[in-house]
């Protein structure tokens, strides 16, 4: 599945910026992942990371879920 690809439900969310500061030490550990893999995308890499705490946290509405599940099973992650 290509790196844009996602569900049709996934689709039909909308996209909401979220502006985040991250502590120095997180944002260099991000930067190194991501540079280590040329393909992955920062934003995706984010969105799946927080749609995993939320399902595993039980916050997850079903959009949400699936989210979750195509950038387990979708991105390669």
């Amino acid at each position: 599945m290509s790196q844009g690809a996602t569900t049709t439900s996934a689709q039909a969310v909308g996209v909401h910026a979220l502006g985040v500061e991250l502590p120095v030490d997180l944002a260099q550990a991000l930067e190194s992942y991501v540079a280590q893999r040329p393909g992955l995308d920062p934003a995706r890499l984010l969105q799946t990371a927080l749609a995993q705490f939320l399902v595993q946290h039980g916050g997850a509405r079903p959009e949400v879920r699936e989210l979750y599940l195509d950038g387990l099973f979708g991105t390669g992650l």
